[in-house]
């Protein structure tokens, strides 16, 4: 993510079971793959007329940096703020009152830190949470909290990770709860350029990662899902297919780094199979020979990737299915997406392999940070502007 912008994007590393394996040996590191010609950057496809419009739904909150569905059948949608607060969505503006979450004692917001996400327990019904946020310190915290009197108590925090961050970027995205009941927690790879710790390929790190552990377990024991992740914003499971998307958002201080969106197959989620995103050794499909890569893993290239020239901060959003697809009929069986930085909201097929044309909305969000699909039907998009907007069809 850019640094200049201050948009939170996604840890002494505390060495959890499950997250092991030896990554800094020469035997570790692999045989050059040739990336397939399908995976170099993406076609484009701008759109004259858009397929969308965007109305807004509410105004009043203060840098969000998500949006989050509570549990329930009348559940409600609660915007996160960058400073570290939580605030549920009333109308067309924040609900009064204190906030739901208030963690601004504890929160760093410098540069792409700051409250980064927040999950519901499942099987909790709403009584408690785990946040993903950056602390003074400048560390990663993974902290369960339980929901007292409606609001999340900082005095019950119960720490299920914590890394530290060797500088102020790249410091990572959401926890997000898949449809096996597991919490996925996506690390960034630490942050400066080009990975110079290669924190991404080394096991031994949890930078760089996209970790599972079991979110009601007194003592979580962590696994890698996936490692070679440069700063994963935004995961977002596919309803249909179980399939977990993951935006990663590339640097944009020169012109050939890339945004890349890749998906890593249900198959190995259900098998407990470790993927190689490639980060650093791969920035897309383009090899920096200057970088290891760790052998053993099935390597996953990326779906989509774009230069810098059509965006400098991609924001994963979500796979258009089922009463979605209904509301939203030109985005069937697609998978939407956005860029802070072009404020432009793109789509791609879901079910095709990758190479697959982006196609551009016609449509922009100012800011964008965040996408949701709430219970009421409607895609909502929420902004560094503090606005909450709905995206709907533009016929």
């Amino acid at each position: 993510m850019r640094a200049a912008t201050s948009i939170p994007v996604v840890v002494a590393a505390l060495l959890l079971a499950g997250c092991g394996g030896g990554g800094g040996d020469e035997k570790d590191v692999a045989a050059r793959p040739v990336p397939p010609e399908a995976t170099q950057l993406s076609p484009q496809r701008i759109l004259k007329s858009p397929t969308l419009r965007s109305t807004d739904v509410a105004r009043g909150f203060v840098r969000i940096s998500g949006l989050v569905q509570e549990p329930g059948a009348d559940g409600r949608v609660l915007v996160l703020e960058q400073d570290g607060t939580a605030r549920w969505l009333d109308g067309d503006r924040p609900a009064a009152g204190p906030p739901f979450l208030d963690l601004r004692t504890l929160v760093s917001t410098k540069d792409e830190q700051g409250l980064l996400g927040l999950a519901f327990v499942p099987g909790a019904k709403g009584e408690r949470v785990v946040v993903h946020y950056t602390d003074k310190k400048s560390h990663t915290q993974v902290v369960r909290f339980a929901v007292r009197d409606g609001r999340v108590d900082p005095g019950s925090a119960e720490t299920l990770l914590e890394v530290e961050q060797p500088y102020a970027n790249n410091n990572g995205g959401e926890p997000v709860i898949g449809p096996d009941g597991r919490l996925y927690v996506g690390l960034g790879d630490g942050g400066s350029a080009y990975d110079p710790r290669q924190e991404a390929q080394d096991r031994e790190s949890q930078l760089g990662k996209i970790l599972s552990t079991d979110p009601t377990a007194a003592k979580p024991s962590w696994r890698q899902v996936a490692i070679g992740v440069r700063n994963p914003w935004r995961l977002s499971f596919d309803a249909r297919t179980g399939d977990l998307w993951v935006a990663d958002a590339g640097r944009d201080s020169a012109e050939q780094q890339t945004q890349e969106v890749d998906r890593i197959p249900a198959s190995d989620l259900r098998r407990r199979r470790t993927v190689n995103l490639g980060w650093p050794a791969f920035e897309g499909a383009r090899d920096q020979t200057n970088r290891r890569l760790t052998s053993g893993l099935p390597l996953v290239w990326p779906v989509v990737s774009y230069p810098q020239r059509d965006g400098c901060n991609v924001v994963g959003g979500r796979v258009i299915r089922g009463a979605a697809a209904k509301a939203l009929p030109v985005l069937r069986d697609r998978y939407v997406f956005g860029d802070t930085c072009t404020s432009l909201v793109s789509s791609i097929p879901a079910d095709d392999g990758p190479g697959q044309e982006v196609r551009r909305e016609g449509i922009t969000v100012p800011q964008v940070t965040a996408f949701l699909f709430d219970r009421r039907g409607r895609l909502l998009v929420g902004g560094q502007d503090g606005a909450v907007r709905r995206l709907r069809d533009a016929r």
